[in-house]
């Protein structure tokens, strides 16, 4: 299926790093429909505009937009916000939605109860492509290039739409799989949340303790492991609160790990310690 015979129009919510990154994917793959983008601060808008990314130059989109495939890219606990706003300012004839969220339990709840009118249009997807930077002046054309991207189908999905949502994020170059949402908020709570739950931590207590002088002496190592430290306060914020069981469930696995890490540790017990290491080295080596 060609994109353009799934949508004649694409309209994206939220024109940070990742909304970006598909206004310039579109850009970049010749999308032969027309692209149009809203976001909170409406000076995004006009930049987006004058990049040549989106055709409206304001938040009104007057006229009517049919085949459309409308996409929140967006902090998590925002969507409700943000499908309010979006009555106000579009026209939109029987819209396809998606998202790209990280959690996805959480949103299809709030669909539930807040919009419920809109849970068989709503294909939720999660797109593995980011970075510790943000805004639209960091987006990148070819963010989504070879990356995975989640769809979790719901029990309102017609498959149809479903594919088409796959079209669209494989015509950015993204392959797609399909996982349930509790057993993706629970793999990405052990995969993605809890190690920027770990660098976070880690940030927080080594300037704690060294303040200045926390990368004086790193060699780079440090930096690079606390790099996703710097990623957008918000966006984890929602996540942590979006995610909370299955987050505290992974820290308290990530827990029992380094605890018995530091009893090894206390008891100076060599061989234990050489075959945690060992041990460690070559499942993640085997992984990879």
């Amino acid at each position: 299926m060609k994109l353009e015979k799934a949508f004649d129009n694409i309209l994206v919510v939220g024109l940070g790093l990742v909304g970006g990154s598909i206004l310039k994917s579109l850009k970049y793959y010749s999308f032969g429909g027309d692209v149009y983008g809203l976001d909170s601060d409406h000076k995004i808008i006009t930049e987006a505009h004058k990049l040549g990314l989106i055709k409206n130059q304001d938040t009104k989109i007057t006229h009517e937009l049919k085949k459309t495939l409308v996409i929140f890219s967006i902090p998590t606990l925002s969507i409700d916000k943000a499908i309010k706003e979006l009555k106000k300012y579009s026209n939109l004839i029987d819209p396809l939605f998606t998202d790209t969220c990280s959690v996805k339990s959480s949103v299809l709840e709030s669909l539930k109860k807040e919009n419920p009118e809109l849970i068989s249009n709503f294909v939720l997807s999660h797109p593995i492509a980011g970075s510790e930077k943000n805004g639209l002046s960091s987006s990148l054309p070819n963010l989504f290039e070879k990356k995975l991207t989640i769809i979790c189908p719901h029990e309102d999905n017609r498959d149809s739409d479903l594919k088409k949502v796959e079209c669209f994020w494989n015509e950015l170059k993204s392959l797609t799989k399909r996982l349930p949402p509790d057993y993706h908020d629970d793999i990405f709570a052990k995969t993605s949340h809890l190690p920027h739950v770990i660098s976070f931590t880690l940030m927080d207590a080594l300037f704690k303790n060294l303040g200045l002088k926390t990368f004086l002496y790193s060699g780079g190592s440090l930096e690079d492991y606390t790099r996703i430290a710097s990623s957008d306060p918000l966006m984890w914020k929602d996540i942590m609160m979006a995610n909370e069981k299955h987050i505290i469930e992974s820290i308290e696995m990530f827990k029992d790990s380094l605890e018995r890490l530091l009893f090894l540790i206390k008891d100076k017990d060599d061989k234990e310690l050489l075959s945690f290491f060992s041990s460690v080295k070559k499942s993640r080596d085997s992984l990879l």
